[in-house]
C-alpha cells in the first residue's frame, strides 16, 4: 500500500482551504492507483472543465453539474465509475499550474505476516497493560446471571464467573448463551483472552477472536473442542 504525503501529510499549496488541498491530494492519490503521470492527469481535469469531457489512457472525465461554487465531475475507467467530486474554480485553475514535485508517496511498512502469538499465563501476571494472552484456570464460582440492558434498550443475561489458579484468582464475564457453556469445577483454557476493568478490578473478557474450551470437568472429562 502506497500513501500520499506532501508538507505535513498534505501538498503545499499557499492560498488553498484544507477542502481545496484534500480535493488536490484525493486527485492525485486516484493518478497513483492507475499509474497516471499527476501532471497529466490534472491537465485532463482542466480540460474537462473547458471542454466538457476529456480521456487519459483509460480513464475518462465529464462534467456533471456546473455550479456558481464549483463543478462535478465524473471520473470513469472503462465506463466503471472511479470517483464524483465537485472541485472549486480555484482548484480547478490551479490544476494547471500546480507543482507536481510537492507530492510524494511512502509505502506503507508491510504488516507483519507472522503475528505474535499471545503469551500463556498465570493470574497473578495480569496487568491492564496486556492486551491478548492464553489462560488456564478453573471455575470456583460461577453467580446466577442477571439482566442488564445495552444502550440500545435490549435485554442480556450476564455473569461474573471466577476462575483461579495457583497463583491467584480473577474474574471471567460471560455473556448470553456463553454462560451455560461452563460450570463450578470445570478446568478451562481460554485462548487469546483480553481483559477488562469493571468497577476498578480487571476482569478477563472473552473476545470475538477468544477460544474457550472446557478441557476438565468434576468427573475428568477431556474436551478438545473449542465451546466458543
Amino acid at each position: 500500500m502506497e500513501r500520499l504525503r506532501g508538507t505535513r501529510g498534505r501538498p503545499s499549496v499557499p492560498g488553498h482551504s484544507v477542502a481545496d488541498m484534500l480535493s488536490i491530494t484525493y486527485l492525485a492519490s486516484i493518478s497513483r492507483k492507475f499509474g497516471i503521470d499527476v501532471a497529466k492527469f490534472f491537465e485532463c481535469i482542466h480540460k474537462a472543465w473547458v471542454q466538457g469531457k476529456s480521456s487519459l489512457d483509460c480513464i475518462s472525465i465529464k462534467q456533471r453539474q456546473i455550479m456558481k461554487d464549483g463543478c462535478v465531475f465524473l471520473i470513469t475507467k472503462n465506463e466503471r465509475v472511479v470517483a464524483q467530486l465537485k472541485l472549486s474554480p480555484k482548484v480547478l485553475e490551479h490544476l494547471r499550474k500546480a507543482d507536481v514535485s510537492s507530492f510524494r508517496f511512502e509505502s506503507r511498512p508491510a504488516a507483519k505476516q507472522n503475528k505474535l502469538k499471545p503469551d500463556d499465563l498465570e493470574i497473578k501476571d495480569l496487568s491492564s497493560e496486556i492486551k491478548r494472552f492464553n489462560l488456564k484456570a478453573r471455575v470456583t464460582e460461577k453467580p446466577m446471571p442477571r439482566t442488564v440492558f445495552s444502550k440500545f434498550g435490549e435485554a442480556l443475561l450476564v455473569s461474573t464467573a471466577t476462575i483461579a489458579d495457583r497463583s491467584g484468582k480473577i474474574g471471567l464475564t460471560l455473556w448470553n448463551d456463553q454462560i451455560g457453556l461452563i460450570s463450578v469445577g470445570d478446568l478451562l483454557h481460554i485462548e487469546n483472552a483480553q481483559l477488562k476493568k469493571f468497577r476498578g478490578k480487571l476482569q478477563v473478557r472473552v473476545g470475538k477472536y477468544t477460544k474457550l474450551r472446557v478441557i476438565e470437568n468434576e468427573q475428568g472429562f477431556v474436551n478438545k473442542q473449542s465451546l466458543i
